[in-house]
């Protein structure tokens, strides 16, 4: 008798720890799902903010559209061009397009290509923002005086 009493306690007790196993394990699933749903969010973040800087310190370097009608020997140089080439390019200014053969004179192909995205030829006239003086009428010369 002790020993179906001694069974029968042990059948209940399994059958109990059966039940609250799933229970339990779930809430681990639970937590540790949370947990790695926050660490990837902050992963993330941390990646985007480390792609918008790396983003913003190339920008500073070489800015992207730059006008190589107005850009500065500095500007130019920033683009990775060398000395001889920025020369060349403020020489032969202005250009009227990326397609202008001026352009293709001054900046060799393989440099051409690796600037393509980063700059741009804006029209001379869009320049200008201060328009060009007005010539001013002109003055008749006084003749010449006379001797006596």
């Amino acid at each position: 008798m002790r020993t179906s009493r001694w069974l029968s306690a042990l059948i209940l007790a399994g059958f109990a720890l059966a039940a609250a196993a799933p229970a339990s394990a779930q809430a681990v699933a639970k937590r540790t799902a949370k947990r790695a749903a926050k660490e990837a969010t902050e992963s993330a973040a941390k990646d985007a903010a480390g792609n918008v800087a790396k983003k913003a310190v190339k920008n500073a370097a070489a800015p992207h559209e730059l006008d190589l009608n107005a850009a500065t020997p500095e500007q130019l140089a920033k683009l990775g061009l060398d000395e001889a080439t920025v020369k060349n390019v403020v020489e032969s200014r202005p250009f009227t397009s990326l397609e202008d053969p001026k352009i293709k004179e001054a900046i060799p192909a393989d440099a051409l290509a690796k600037l393509k995205g980063k700059v741009t030829v804006k029209p001379a006239a869009a320049m200008s923002a201060t328009p060009a003086p007005a010539a001013e009428p002109a003055t008749p010369a006084a003749p010449p005086p006379q001797q006596d």
